[in-house]
């Protein structure tokens, strides 16, 4: 049955013989290959020949399981108008491990770099991109300070953006990108939409939260888009278009309370839909014109160098806005972190009319006042862990808070006043006039986003818990005065909304038309929707809830309170502060400040601790 012996010993060195031959057809190429990419020289970056050139990346042709291969070629970014399309993608580890052969040498590429480029290449024939790291010579600090310049006007002339999420290695694109599809037709159908309205607003609570999850991890993947060239997002082997997602996401807005509980981060596909192009000046995104306010949404994106944060924006359209001394700022990368970010502060401060800078102050700790020193010391500065002045903003530190005093909010403490600022630029110490309103007495732990979220139980607990422990009160009524001679549960639930002015921003309303009744029968309905038919809500407050929206107040106090704290004053004044302040921080406004301030006092000086809104009339 089995050949015998020699015969079946030869046989079967034959077939061996002739599948190892094959074997090796494929394995010396590929041998062969990693030696000539081993071999190659290191590739050398010639200087760029004048202050208007810039290098595109030609990729050639190829198949997944070969080298990466292309040639770098000139272009001026003024006049030339070859088509190309700009790779946008995360640099992740710094660590250049990867390699493509360019004109013969080995150029380093770090691990998404690689990855992206392998799966863009096409088969057949070449693609012209614009990626930062090789068309940037990175080990040149004065080419990048020259090339930063020209981001907005690279990604403005690119005729597509190829955006890299990186691999998919969960399998969770394919149902992600289902799932935007459907959603979309959802969204389009006036009879499936009713139906989906209802569902998750009505009945969120009976909804399966596991539906959504691709969708919530696509939606906090960062990147970058920024203009209107179209765009399409690969994740592994799955691709979308853009302005598909972007849609989807801009529908889903109007569910606040779906996109927290399954945590769909649809503020950071907005923030990357057209960010450098510039918005209306009469509508609610003209805070967009303020470089500081820019600089704070850009908070939670992930960069390699710190100093990127403001260098990256310096091509942005909110830069030429009027202020100067911002205009004529310049990404110099001899200059370390903190001198970048001081900088900044000094020419937002005295360059401007408004105090938006101070406002962006983000402090994860502050030294306490019980470690100041003694006011005949003599010390004029402290620092945080960043050697930072507590007035100058860092802007390496993630998203805190969001911004009480947006540039065209109408909160506007200061009045009439005009800011008066000096910065001595030897000690770093910040002098500002303003004025003195009261001392911090009491004070909640810091809040986080959902506190005044409707759960499935209706427990409203933070919202009792700091009524009675912070404001001292026992029942909901309207006869308990505040300090204003106002009714004490509307200061309380205005403070937790910042007034409530992003409410009227929102539904496109001039905030001083809307009678404060609104305000408090929103404030009310919420009280009423979560505690229900309790002996701490009297008749009164349940007449003063007709009519309110509950999810109106409950949407702006989520957004207000997260990473703050509910606080009183020694005189009763109620005060939404940052998440740092603590009893004998001192309240005050600071002449051209749309918002109160909370200072710390720290020897002859003061620590700024952050803005603050505290109610008055």
């Amino acid at each position: 049955m089995f050949p015998s012996g020699k015969a079946f010993a030869r046989n079967l060195w034959l077939w061996f013989s002739q599948k190892l031959s094959n074997t090796m057809d494929v394995i010396l190429p590929m041998l062969r290959m990693d030696k000539a990419l081993a071999e190659a020289p290191k590739y050398q970056y010639s200087a760029l020949p004048d202050n208007h050139s810039i290098r595109i990346l030609i990729l050639y042709p190829g198949a997944p399981d070969e080298p990466l291969e292309g040639r770098l070629e000139l272009l001026n970014v003024n006049f030339d108008f070859t088509d190309y399309e700009t790779l946008s993608y995360m640099w992740g580890e710094p660590i250049r491990r990867h390699e493509i052969i360019c004109a013969g040498h080995r150029l380093p590429l770090t691990v998404s770099l690689h990855d992206a480029l392998v799966r863009l290449r096409r088969p057949d024939r070449p693609r012209w991109l614009w990626a930062d790291q090789v068309c940037i010579n990175q080990d040149d600090r004065e080419e990048r300070s020259q090339q930063v310049q020209f981001m907005n006007r690279i990604y403005k002339n690119a005729t597509h953006v190829l955006v890299w999420l990186g691999p998919d290695d969960q399998a969770t694109a394919k149902v992600a990108f289902m799932l935007v599809n459907d959603l979309d037709e959802i969204f389009q159908n006036e009879e499936k939409h009713e139906k989906f309205r209802i569902e998750y607003t009505e009945h969120l609570h009976d909804q399966s939260k596991e539906m959504w999850v691709p969708l919530m991890k696509l939606t906090n993947l960062p990147w970058e888009i920024g203009t209107r060239a179209p765009a399409t997002l690969f994740w592994g082997a799955e691709e979308i278009d853009w302005d598909l997602l972007h849609s989807v996401c801009f529908k889903l807005t109007d569910y606040y309370h779906l996109r927290k509980d399954f945590h769909i981060q649809t503020d950071l596909i907005k923030y990357a839909y057209q960010r450098f192009i510039e918005p209306p000046l009469t509508s609610r995104h003209a805070n967009r014109f303020s470089f500081i306010y820019e600089l704070q949404r850009a908070r939670h994106l992930q960069v390699s160098d710190p100093r990127d944060r403001v260098f990256a924006l310096l091509s942005h359209f909110s830069v030429y806005q009027g202020n100067k001394q911002i205009e004529e700022l310049r990404a110099d990368y001899k200059k370390t972190t903190e001198q970048v970010y001081v900088d900044v502060a000094v020419r937002a401060l005295e360059g401007d009319t408004s105090l938006v800078a101070l406002a962006a102050i983000q402090h994860p700790n502050l030294p306490s006042g019980k470690e100041a020193p003694n006011p005949t010391s003599g010390t004029n500065r402290v620092v945080d862990e960043k050697t930072l002045p507590s007035w100058v903003p860092n802007w390496d530190i993630g998203n805190q808070a969001y911004l009480l005093s947006e540039p065209i909010s109408d909160h506007c403490a200061h009045g009439t006043s005009v800011r008066v600022v000096q910065v001595n630029q030897s000690t770093l110490v910040l002098s500002a006039r303003g004025l003195k309103i009261d001392t911090i007495e009491a004070l909640s732990a810091p809040m986080s986003q959902r506190e005044f979220h409707i759960n499935a139980s209706g427990k409203a607990s933070a919202f009792e818990t700091l009524w009675h422990n912070i404001c001292g009160k026992d029942a909901f009524d309207l006869e308990e005065k505040y300090v204003t001679g106002e009714s004490a549960f509307f200061a309380y639930a205005q403070t937790l909304a910042n007034g409530c002015v992003s409410t009227s921003s929102r539904d496109h309303r001039n905030y001083h038309d809307i009678p404060k009744s609104e305000w408090l029968a929103n404030g009310a309905a919420y009280l009423t929707k979560t505690l229900g038919r309790s002996d701490k809500v009297t008749s009164a407050m349940w007449k003063a809830a007709f009519g309110g929206d509950y999810f109106k107040w409950s949407r702006a106090a989520n957004g207000a309170t997260n990473h703050r704290v509910f606080a009183r004053t020694a005189n009763g004044y109620y005060v939404l502060a940052p998440k740092v302040v603590e009893a004998g921080d001192i309240v005050c406004v600071l002449f051209g400040g749309k918002m109160p301030f909370v200072l710390r006092p720290w020897g002859i000086h003061y620590l700024l601790v952050g803005e603050c809104y505290t109610h008055g009339k």
